[in-house]
């Protein structure tokens, strides 16, 4: 061995190259995954009348339905988390609130939110609802037409309904996010979220 040569230092390169191998090949398949879904919403967006836009959190649609701007985004999943597709439309409602469906947590959850209903029994047992105002959360949707579009949303998949800050939004978490990009599918859930914030 040549006087000075120290295989430990060597080692320490090694572990280096290592992890930069492995952050190499972990960062192209995420580039491979949003190009893939990329293409995806390409395929889909004439149907909706959007346009498909590469963006920093990741691909999305943007168009406008009825008069207002949407979003869809298709939301890559974490560690412990399976991703999301969340519906985005612009909104003038009145109230802010939060439907969910009733979750593992949702008992939890329930002592630390301000719970609100609508007045249907039905509707409040199946569904957790809060709102920081719940007087005019109940007047709200003492409209059926609302319940029903909520609802239908809710039994579509979508876990959370949200409106606050002059938008609606619905998320449905998504363990295969490109089978869940389905134009009828999409646009029927848009129709919903944009009868339930008219």
């Amino acid at each position: 061995m040549p006087d000075g040569f120290d295989p430990f230092e060597l080692m320490k390169y090694f572990w280096v190259l290592a992890y930069g191998a492995i952050i190499a090949v972990a960062y192209l398949i995420g580039k491979l995954t949003m190009r893939k879904r990329l293409n995806k919403l390409r395929e889909i967006a004439p149907f909706l009348g959007a346009q498909a836009v590469s963006g920093f959190m990741g691909p999305r649609l943007e168009g406008v339905k009825g008069g207002r701007k949407f979003r869809v985004e298709a939301v890559p999943g974490g560690k412990n988390s399976p991703p999301v597709l969340k519906l985005v439309i612009d909104s003038l409602l009145p109230v802010s609130f939060e439907i969910q469906r009733p979750g593992p947590l949702a008992g939890l959850l329930a002592s630390f939110i301000r719970k609100a209903e609508t007045g249907d029994r039905s509707f409040d047992e199946e569904f957790l609802s809060a709102s920081p105002d719940p007087v005019s959360f109940a007047a709200f949707f003492a409209d059926s037409r609302r319940r029903d579009a909520a609802r239908r949303l809710l039994e579509r998949g979508y876990e959370r309904i949200e409106a606050k800050k002059g938008t609606a939004r619905a998320f449905m978490p998504a363990k295969d996010l490109d089978s869940a990009l389905d134009a009828a599918a999409i646009s029927a859930a848009l129709d919903e979220l944009a009868g339930l914030s008219a």
